[in-house]
């Protein structure tokens, strides 16, 4: 599932940065890249100050990419997942463009106004930290009249045309409940998820820190007993070095879950559409 989602997250980023979507099927996504992205994710700054210094039009590559396991060994992309460099930069130009966004539902419509509800979007990832790191994606949408709050957003946008701009003879409806205090209901909701996910992975990692740390007790034990022949300066640089691994050990195998927001952002949708994402 987190796969599944990175999937949708990654179309609806090259979508909205104007890409071309040039296939899409079974985890495999091949976008044509705008200039702008080919210089900020394909690592090519001597071909791109070459074409601008000769005042020539450079041509932006594609890119595809895979985020399906199965389909990894076929070689057909780069393999995307969560810890990979070209994933990191996708996440840190969302941030660096604006980590709010402003999106409305692409309607054809003549002569008679059609209000478009307001969702708050918001995307973030979940970072478990300890023996064993996992990161989960969670996208929520919250509807900001009725304050019925959903999650997978991102697939559930999925086939609804998106664009920056309102169509004509469209509007949008204001909203009962501000964005501020969307937020914290969806912090408040995190909190909830967080609170009720298993906990064998903290109690593995606690285990493991707990071994790690008798191991290192012991390696130090000349250094730790009360009594001992040494020499002030030379116990003190061993009792120094045993408290930096032992930092090294808490740091690394203690147990917790960080949340890290992506991007969030404003998603207006037509009565017809916000019943279709409510659905289960």
């Amino acid at each position: 599932m987190e796969q599944q989602q990175l999937q949708h997250y990654l179309r609806d980023y090259f979508t909205w940065n104007n890409c071309s979507i040039i296939h899409d099927q079974q985890g495999i996504l091949t976008v044509q890249l705008t200039e702008e992205l080919d210089e900020e994710l394909m690592n090519r700054p001597f071909y791109w100050n070459y074409v601008k210094r000769m005042g020539k039009r450079g041509i932006p590559q594609q890119l595809t990419i895979v985020t399906d396991p199965e389909q990894r060994e076929e070689k057909k992309g780069e393999w995307i997942h969560f810890g990979s460099p070209r994933l990191h930069k996708i996440f840190r130009s969302t941030m660096e463009k604006a980590r709010t966004t402003r999106v409305y539902e692409q309607l054809t419509v003549e002569g008679s106004h059609t209000p478009l509800t307001p969702w708050l979007n918001v995307n973030v990832i979940l970072h478990y930290q300890g023996a064993q790191k996992k990161n989960e994606l969670l996208s929520l949408g919250l509807q900001l009249v009725h304050g019925s709050l959903l999650t997978n957003f991102m697939d559930r946008l999925d086939g609804i045309p998106l664009k920056s701009t309102i169509n004509d003879y469209c509007f949008t409806l204001t909203p009962m409940i501000r964005p501020q205090s969307g937020f914290r209901r969806m912090e408040s909701y995190l909190n909830d998820y967080v609170t009720k996910q298993e906990t064998d992975w903290a109690k593995q990692s606690l285990l493991r820190l707990h071994e790690e740390k008798k191991l290192l007790h012991h390696f130090y034990s000349d250094y730790l007993q009360k009594e001992t022949a040494m020499e002030d300066e030379e116990l003190q640089l061993g009792l120094n070095r045993y408290q930096q691994e032992l930092l090294g050990l808490e740091e690394r195998f203690s147990p917790q879950i960080t949340v890290e927001m992506v991007n969030c952002g404003l998603v207006y949708l037509s009565h017809e559409s916000s019943t279709t994402v409510m659905k289960p």
